[in-house]
């Protein structure tokens, strides 16, 4: 009995210790190691508006969802350009085609006074269109577009675009109808988007980050995804992020800037080896915004290194 009575109490303290310690340690099976929003945040201006949303290819859930405004509808700049990339590859799939603007210039050796080199001056003679019949030359289209992000291009594949779908002539407004009819066939929340050009200029445009990061995973279902995503510049190698701060190959982006704007958005691969697209936008209060380049970067590193894809991350 004096032996089976110490091995039961020798077993309630063991229990007792057991329990004081998931007291003092709780253990959230659903809890990530981190918040991707806190460790950006210090990289973001100060009394910025800005949201950044991560969803899982697999699955298609939002994963994370980080900043102030994650419901505001905010100015996304040349991340419209995404936008009239799919809309237009999918026209393209049903068999339509869109124009491109041919503009003749010449260039002409202008003599200089005493003392002056002589200069040249290019002068803009005509400008017309000319139909897209070729993918492999529509896709160099987009890809320049993207890659440099092209505002003019940008605009005159949204006109063309609406030129085909609703007659001649190709305005602005029947390439937003265009751009709006082909979102308004995917699965995406209504209400997120104000659709006011086709190259991010315009400052009417309102889309939610949730939004965009949405948009990427119903245009990773289609058949023409990989020449959607092969639009995309990657970090630190090419066009408009070859300077980020962040290279690697495996991410295909887009970034958006305009003086109190900067924004990056398209696909990636965490350390885990599971693919997401995102959408992270800032909107300054304060005008100019000097580290756009180093608030990307980072968010780019921080996505490529850590685990954010877990169930229940989301952050607000």
């Amino acid at each position: 009995m004096g032996l089976l009575r110490k091995t039961l109490l020798k077993g309630a303290v063991i229990i007792v210790l057991i329990i004081f310690s998931s007291a003092a340690c709780p253990v959230h099976g659903d809890e990530p190691d981190r918040d991707l929003g806190k460790l950006l945040e210090p990289f973001v201006p100060e009394n910025a508006e800005w949201a950044l949303t991560v969803v899982d290819l697999e699955t298609g859930r939002p994963v994370v969802e980080s900043g102030n405004s994650v419901r505001e509808r905010l100015v996304p700049a040349s991340l419209m350009k995404l936008l009239i990339t799919g809309a237009v590859l999918d026209y393209a799939e049903q068999g339509g085609t869109v124009h491109k603007v041919v503009t003749v210039r010449k260039a002409v050796t202008v003599k200089g006074k005493k003392k002056r080199k002589s200069r040249k001056k290019t002068y803009t003679l005509a400008r017309h269109s000319v139909e897209i019949k070729d993918k492999r030359e529509l896709f160099d289209i987009l890809h320049d577009m993207n890659v440099h992000s092209r505002n003019r291009t940008a605009q005159n594949l949204a006109d063309s675009l609406g030129e085909r779908r609703f007659g001649s002539p190709g305005t602005r407004t029947k390439g937003n109808r265009a751009v709006c009819s082909f979102l308004n066939s995917l699965d995406l929340p209504s209400g997120e988007a104000i659709i006011a050009d086709g190259c991010g200029l315009a400052r009417g445009n309102r889309i939610t980050a949730g939004f965009i990061a949405n948009y990427l995973y119903q245009v990773s279902k289609k058949p023409w995804f990989d020449s959607f995503r092969e639009t995309l510049p990657r970090p630190g190698l090419e066009g408009t992020v070859k300077k980020i701060g962040y290279t690697d190959q495996r991410f295909r982006v887009k970034t958006g800037r305009l003086n109190d704007v900067f924004a990056l958005a398209g696909y990636g691969v965490n350390a885990g080896g599971r693919e997401f697209s995102f959408a992270f936008i800032v909107n300054s209060k304060n005008g100019r915004v000097f580290d756009r380049m180093r608030s990307r970067g980072e968010l780019l590193r921080l996505l490529a290194e850590g685990e954010p894809l877990q169930t229940g991350m989301v952050r607000q």
